[in-house]
């Protein structure tokens, strides 16, 4: 009998806090430490290479960017996930695009489950999810969702078996929203090569767990030009490369400000409070705008 050679579709590499996608290891010992641990984790051992490059190749209806055609007449979403060891937290990301314009921009953070397995993938999952629901919100019926997350596709279609709560969960969240007239294009990008939208999405993650990155946007941002849909936006994304904020273009109406529903009246507030609001810890961000909101609406009901 010759030599096994271990396809993984999926595992972790708990020693660099990154998951593990379509690789192909010569050793048990190198397979255990990727899939050991790992809920879910889908592997097998061949006989030829041949036949692991077979086993890695077999696809859902998943498409890949670069290799496959996908409609460009829609919105389309970038989703990514960040996890943090030292806090125990991870953040989700979405960046939303249409004709090269981004028009949304979503990141947050959640505390993980205990499980190794789960607390990975958690923002990866909550981030499709949360561009899903954008899209049904402003009424779309077919958006393009580019992940590097092979599970997003598989666990939202059903390809791959649902062992634990996240993965069911996703599921039939996934499965609501589309059953709602959302169709959904599952595109797989690989992450960190290039790919601007992933990057993008990716140091947004980073940026609220508080994750060094590679400033591959400030690089981009550089020698490119980005069209955003308002201000808003603009400053998102300026945080991640404030010298190059000229190279960020507002498409359309200058939005200087930003409305605050209340009760009575929408109020304005000029963007550079805006600017000192965001700049301060999230837990302090709600009550300073329930004070300002308190403090405009006593003038307005002076005036």
């Amino acid at each position: 009998m010759g030599k096994k050679v271990y396809a993984i579709k999926e595992g972790f590499d708990f020693s660099k806090n990154e998951k593990v996608e379509n690789i192909i290891v010569n050793t048990w010992d190198q397979c255990l430490k990727l899939v050991k641990g790992v809920k879910g984790a889908k592997y097998k051992s061949f006989e030829s290479l041949e036949e692991a490059r077979k086993f890695l190749d077999e696809q859902g209806n998943i498409l890949k960017k670069g290799e496959h055609e996908y409609p460009m007449d829609c919105l389309h979403a970038y989703v990514d996930g960040s996890y943090n060891i030292s806090t125990e937290e991870y953040a989700y990301g979405v960046v939303a695009v249409r004709d090269n314009v981004v028009e949304y921009i979503d990141s947050g953070v959640g505390k993980s489950s205990s499980e190794k397995n789960i607390r990975q993938i958690a923002g990866e999952l909550e981030a499709a999810v949360k561009a899903a629901e954008y899209a049904l919100s402003i009424g779309e019926k077919k958006m393009v969702l580019f992940h590097d997350y092979a599970g997003i596709c598989y666990h939202a279609t059903g390809f791959w078996e649902r062992k634990d709560d996240s993965s069911k969960q996703y599921h039939a969240r996934m499965n609501e929203i589309m059953s709602k007239g959302l169709e959904v294009i599952f595109v797989k990008v690989d992450s960190h090569t290039g790919d601007f939208f992933n990057e993008l999405v990716d140091e947004k993650c980073k940026e609220k767990l508080g994750i060094a990155s590679e400033k591959v946007v400030s690089r981009w941002l550089s020698s490119n030009t980005l069209k955003v849909s308002n201000e808003t936006i603009k400053r998102e994304i300026e945080r991640l490369s404030p010298k190059h904020s000229e190279n960020i273009i507002v498409d359309g109406e200058d939005n200087t400000k930003v409305s605050m529903d209340s009760n009575k009246s929408k109020i304005q507030v000029p963007a550079s409070i805006i600017d000192i609001i965001e700049a301060l810890p999230e837990g302090k961000q709600e009550e300073i705008i329930s004070y300002a909101k308190k403090v405009y609406l006593d003038h307005f009901n002076k005036a």
